[in-house]
């Protein structure tokens, strides 16, 4: 067999494979969404703006884990000692969750089947906003930075 088959073949062995891994990760992913984000969003939209601004800063780790990219521990700490004694930094964060968990809620039709045509503009909104939103919180994690050197 010549060596350009040879190579071929295994390129496209390597292909399935990597399609098998990927669409296990996108089960994985679908899996935990069902099981924990979409029960914790039906009970989101259910609660008062106080306690879902309580419910994004219990789960405030979570969400700044998962806008992290390549931040090191450093500025991670940083971001949690601003959020815990900063109030200007702390409502930032609570926009970014409160912008983070819209855009959860907008992945199901289920859940915002429900809401009624104000609510789910609201969070459309707030949804738009995650960019912005995450601006102005490193700006604000920034700035305490700065001042407490």
């Amino acid at each position: 067999m010549k060596w350009w088959k040879k190579l071929l073949i295994v390129v496209a062995i390597l292909a399935a494979l990597g399609l098998g891994l990927m669409g296990y990760g996108v089960w994985k992913v679908s899996d935990v969404y069902e099981q924990k984000i979409q029960p914790d969003m039906a009970r989101y939209v259910q609660m008062t703006k106080e306690d879902q601004d309580k419910y994004v800063l219990s789960h405030m780790e979570d969400l700044l884990k998962s806008i992290q990219s390549d931040d090191t521990d450093e500025q991670v700490k940083l971001e949690a000692e601003a959020i815990a004694k900063d109030p200007a930094t702390r409502q930032a964060a609570i926009e970014v969750g409160r912008s983070m968990c819209a855009v959860l809620l907008s992945a199901s039709d289920e859940i915002t089947g429900k809401l009624s045509a104000e609510d789910k503009a609201k969070y459309e909104e707030e949804g738009k906003a995650l960019d912005a939103r995450g601006k102005a919180f490193d700006k604000a994690v920034e700035e305490y930075g700065a001042n407490k050197q």
